[in-house]
This record gives structure tokens, C-alpha cells and sequence, in this order.
């Protein structure tokens, strides 16, 4: 492929430079990437709408403490993490394409100029795949069980009390169904059980107009957060159980921390080039696993071993083989480390 020699480094750059990576008068300019981390939280809209007999629902059903208002509520229902791969500026090489087998070696990068490939397709960086919510049941209609002279009466009360009476029918003909009082059971046991299902759905939509209904509905949320060094207990959000999340300052909502622990330790290595020697090669990222914690109140809720770029070192490789060979590499796009190398000369 290429001799690949480090020439200038993100952080030689002034500040005002924007580096624009690809092909250029002195060879491709590349990046490195860094792992970023990706909270997925899967949040519950809870939301209560009150009956419309809900006020007559002690008096005629014997049910106390029925709510009289709507109410929407929220609850943290799942939470994972996954790890993603952007461009880490501090990270930036210049690479020179000259001799053998390295003039007409194809290098492959990312939109924003990641290195991802050296005469090789790039690897396919794995994807979460999107939440999606199971399909909801279409909500009852109560009412198309009412009979018409019910729905004709003169005031809500008396539509409630006509409707407690009705609940109390459909309890007792169940009942008899179930203990073979009723006239009418059928031989055929599927049969009754179909009788019985048909009133158990009629009676419990009439009842949500004493009870009301709950509806819940769940969305995905993501937060990215770009650790650079080890933490402990640092707030990323807070859940508020009226306002579902919000952002880690807002003092309504009770907090979520993230702990990360390097129990290497590696500070990323640096290589010093002297300019009357530069080495021939390529530089890759070494990671390290750390543990990336989410936490809330005392405990941990869950924790992931996780590769990242950030916490290892860069590596300088030897561009010998890629002088003399023609030369395919595979760079993890979450990492940025070796994921394969071989030359043509090999068997693999």
C-alpha cells in the first residue's frame, strides 16, 4: 500500500486551520477515531383519562379513590448503552503514497475523513436498530354497548346509575354461565368460553366509564456523551416522573450518573519524530476496555466493558509490508484499531 509517514498532527495546527482530510498535494490527510458513548432510554408516557361517570363511581359501583382528574406520568422503562466511533481531531496524519506497491494503494475514509480501510472494503460498524413500540390495540368504544333509550336519558346520573345496572347484569349472567344456572349454556365448551369472553369485554368497557383509562405509550431517547477520562458519579440526566428527561441542571428531575473506570490506566503514548529521520509507517489506535457504568441513587443500574480509543494509545506500524506487498487493512470504525492486515502473499 503506502508508506505512511506522520507529518503533522492535529494538535500542530493553529486553531483558525480547518483540516479538510482526502487526497492532497503532499499525499491523504486522515483522522483517527474516538468512542463516543450512547445512552438508549426507552421512557413510558403513562396517561390517565378520567371516566365520564367517574364522579358517580362510589355511589353506584362501590368504588373509592377513583382519580376525577387527567394525569400524565412518565417512568424510565429500559436503558442500554452502545458505543460509536467519530472523528477524534486530536488525531490527524498526513499520509505520503511513494514507492513500490504504495503508489496504488486505495485508502478508504469515512465522510468526515476517518481512515476505515487500506485496499480493503471498509467493515460494516454495528448498528443498534431503533426501538420499535408494539402495535397498540385500538382503544372500546362503552358507549356502543348503552342502548339507545340509556343514552336518551335525562342526566349524567341517571345514564350512570342505568349503566351500574347494566355492569351488575352482565357480573350475574356471567356467573350463571360459569355454574350452569343459565338457560341458554351451550354444549360446545369453545362456544361458552366465547359467551364468556363477549361479556367480559362488554362489562369492562362500560366500566372505564367509572374507572377511566391508562393509555402508555414508550419512545426512544438517546444521549451522547464524549468521555475523555475516568469519572465518578457525574450527573448526564435527571428523570422527572411529570416531565419525563430533562437535562442534567434542571433540579425537577431526580439525577442518573455515569461512572467510568480504566482499570489499565494507559495514557495514551506519544511518539516523538525527529525531522532528519521520520520512521516509515502508519499509526492506529491501541484501546483499552473500560467500565461505563448509569447509575441512580446508590446502585448500579447497568454496566458495560467497552473498547475505546481514547483511553489506549496510538501505535505506530511499520510500513515495510506495504512497500513490498500489496497490502489490505481493516480498521475497526469504532475503535480505530487493526481489525485485519494480510498481503496478497498470504493464504488467508
Amino acid at each position: 500500500m503506502c508508506c505512511l509517514m506522520m507529518v503533522l498532527s492535529a494538535s500542530a495546527q493553529p486553531e483558525t486551520t480547518r483540516v479538510t482530510a482526502g487526497r492532497t498535494t503532499e499525499g491523504i490527510v486522515y483522522f483517527l477515531p474516538k468512542t463516543n458513548i450512547r445512552f438508549h432510554l426507552l421512557v413510558e408516557k403513562k396517561t390517565y383519562t378520567p371516566g365520564e361517570y367517574a364522579k358517580y363511581a362510589e355511589k353506584y359501583m362501590s368504588l373509592q379513590d377513583i382519580q376525577q382528574e387527567k394525569e400524565v406520568t412518565y417512568r424510565l422503562a429500559g436503558y442500554t448503552i452502545s458505543p460509536i466511533g467519530v472523528r477524534d481531531t486530536s488525531k490527524c496524519f498526513n499520509v505520503k503514497l511513494k514507492g513500490g506497491k504504495c503508489e496504488t494503494a486505495e485508502m478508504m475514509l469515512s465522510d468526515d475523513g476517518v481512515l476505515l480501510a487500506v485496499n480493503e472494503k471498509p467493515a460494516t460498524p454495528k448498528v443498534r436498530p431503533p426501538y420499535k413500540p408494539a402495535p397498540r390495540p385500538a382503544p372500546q368504544d362503552p358507549r356502543r354497548y348503552l342502548p339507545a333509550e340509556m343514552l336518551t336519558a335525562g342526566s349524567t346520573a341517571k345514564m350512570a346509575e342505568l349503566t351500574a345496572q347494566l355492569i351488575y347484569e352482565l357480573q350475574e349472567r356471567r356467573l350463571m354461565l360459569i355454574t350452569g344456572e343459565a338457560d341458554d349454556i351451550p354444549q360446545d365448551e369453545q362456544q361458552l368460553q366465547r359467551m364468556i369472553d363477549e361479556i367480559d369485554q362488554e362489562r369492562d368497557a362500560l366500566m372505564t366509564l367509572f374507572t377511566g383509562t391508562v393509555t402508555r405509550d414508550t419512545t426512544e431517547h438517546t444521549l451522547t456523551v464524549s468521555p475523555t477520562k475516568e469519572v465518578e458519579r457525574e450527573v448526564i440526566f435527571r428523570f422527572s416522573r411529570r416531565l419525563g428527561i430533562v437535562d442534567k441542571d434542571d433540579l425537577s428531575g431526580v439525577p442518573y450518573y455515569m461512572t467510568i473506570r480504566d482499570p489499565h490506566h494507559t495514557d495514551q503514548q506519544k511518539y516523538p519524530v525527529p525531522e532528519s529521520k521520520k520512521p516509515e509507517g502508519f499509526y492506529v489506535n491501541v484501546p483499552t476496555k473500560v467500565y461505563v457504568s448509569l447509575m441512580a441513587d446508590n446502585h448500579d443500574l447497568v454496566t458495560y466493558e467497552l473498547p475505546m480509543a481514547q483511553f489506549g494509545f496510538v501505535e505506530l506500524r511499520e510500513g515495510a509490508l506495504f512497500k513490498r506487498y500489496v497490502t489490505h487493512m481493516t480498521l475497526n470504525p469504532t475503535t480505530g484499531a487493526i481489525e485485519r492486515v494480510y498481503a496478497d502473499m498470504d493464504t488467508k
